[in-house]
């Protein structure tokens, strides 16, 4: 069966938004159709429900409480009916947001989670009586918390609510952060070795806060990738390389090689054949040389669908375009991956590199991998390079290129063509 057309959600779609509603406002209607699930971040919710003419209280939520949720399982009317009774700040998260991060991951999965609702509101929810309702609930949770297995339940459930909420912030923050353009790519230069000629530029992304100042990719790289937000990072930074790539070489001059920007892709787009379309009329548009550009992936890229993966990098390099797998060796390397993927270059890991003279085990990996690459016809770059000492080692294995603070920390764009300039007139 042919790989379904994986087409990327549109940027409003793929975050939870967060809103502010005042004491009286309300989110839904008992009966109404169920289209999203709700977490407080602020603030107080009451649940009730019509009985005979009268509206009956079922519990008052409050920070870090899920209500709603079902709608998250599928279709169908609301059973209650949500008031804000405090005025209060709510995450509103649609079944789509799920779609990637639990329901397509596995039928077990969406069968545990409708079980463990369903457990959860009989515990939550109590009796449609009002008084009792009221008095009942929280009786029933100091009772929960006296026996030791559910107070560590329930410990081990209020952390995770916060790191939840933690994700849910990030992921509003990621959102907003791309549509006021505080992303920006930083270029560290890649040299060959051993005459430190410049070749290229890996283009780093960095997230300039107006608050927070730069905030490491580690932060918001795998919120980004576990609610698809990455694929409009990833877009966006291949749009700003096309761009950047004709900058440096006009900066660069006649110098009778064409420099090229490497950008890092993430793996979760290698199960959708659709995905080298969107890059080719990305770079088309750009009118910039494909043989400028390098795709940086992981071997986890090429683990997931290995059939689509093998399509997809085929369809890439019938583009012009250079593919190079980033940190090899840390991961599942395999011989099958070299022989089975179009693949032009091989990145050592910086662990390597940093441990070549204190370890023998580094250097016979290195060594191995560089073997590796001859074999295959492939070119080389050494990660996170910072002494002299090593770039002699690594030349004398037959490395090709190398980057890393020995030559330049990942450089903002406006000193790009300065350093370009020193380089050329120091090195050619």
């Amino acid at each position: 069966m042919k790989n379904p057309i994986k087409r990327p959600p549109p940027l409003k779609d793929t975050h939870q938004l967060r809103n502010s509603y005042p004491k009286g406002h309300v989110l839904f209607h008992e009966r109404d159709e169920r289209d999203c699930a709700y977490i407080i971040e602020k603030g107080e919710v009451e649940i009730s429900v019509q009985k005979d003419g009268k509206r009956i209280p079922l519990v008052r939520l409050s920070e870090g409480e899920v209500f709603g949720e079902t709608a998250l399982l599928g279709p169908g009317p609301r059973s209650a009916t949500a008031i804000v009774t405090e005025d209060c700040e709510v995450f509103r998260i649609s079944p789509h947001a799920l779609h990637d991060r639990i329901m397509h991951l596995d039928p077990l999965v969406g069968l545990l989670m409708s079980l463990l609702i369903n457990r959860y509101r009989q515990w939550r929810y109590v009796p449609p009586d009002a008084a009792a309702a009221m008095n009942a609930l929280p009786q029933a949770r100091e009772n929960l918390k006296q026996v030791d297995r559910a107070d560590d339940f329930l410990r081990a459930l209020n952390k995770q609510r916060e790191v939840a909420l933690k994700e849910l912030r990030m992921a509003q923050e990621i959102t907003q952060a791309i549509e006021q353009d505080q992303f920006s790519p930083h270029l560290q230069p890649i040299v060959s070795l051993p005459d430190q000629k410049l070749v290229g530029f890996e283009a780093l992304i960095r997230w300039h806060h107006p608050e927070k100042g730069m905030i490491p990719p580690m932060e918001f790289i795998p919120v980004a990738e576990r609610t698809n937000v990455v694929w409009h990072l990833d877009m966006l930074m291949l749009r700003r390389a096309c761009r950047v790539v004709q900058e440096i070489q006009k900066a660069a001059g006649d110098i009778g090689r064409k420099l090229y920007v490497s950008v890092n892709l993430s793996g979760v787009h290698f199960d959708s054949e659709e995905f080298a379309t969107q890059i080719d009329s990305i770079v088309k548009e750009s009118h910039v040389d494909p043989a400028q550009i390098v795709l940086e992936i992981t071997e986890s890229a090429l683990m997931g669908n290995p059939t689509v993966a093998e399509k997809v990098l085929t369809d890439l390099k019938k583009q012009g375009l250079t593919i190079a797998l980033d940190d090899f060796g840390t991961g599942y390397s395999s011989l099958s991956y070299l022989h089975r993927f179009s693949i032009d270059i091989l990145k050592i890991d910086r662990a390597f590199v940093q441990d070549i003279h204190r370890n023998s085990k580094s250097l016979d990996v290195v060594r191995a991998i560089v073997s590796l690459a001859k074999t295959f016809n492939l070119s080389i770059v050494a990660e996170g390079v910072e002494s002299r000492n090593e770039i002699y080692s690594l030349a004398g294995l037959g490395c090709n290129n190398g980057q890393g603070y020995f030559f330049s920390k990942p450089l903002p764009i406006d000193e790009v063509p300065g350093f370009i300039k020193e380089s050329i007139a120091k090195h050619g």
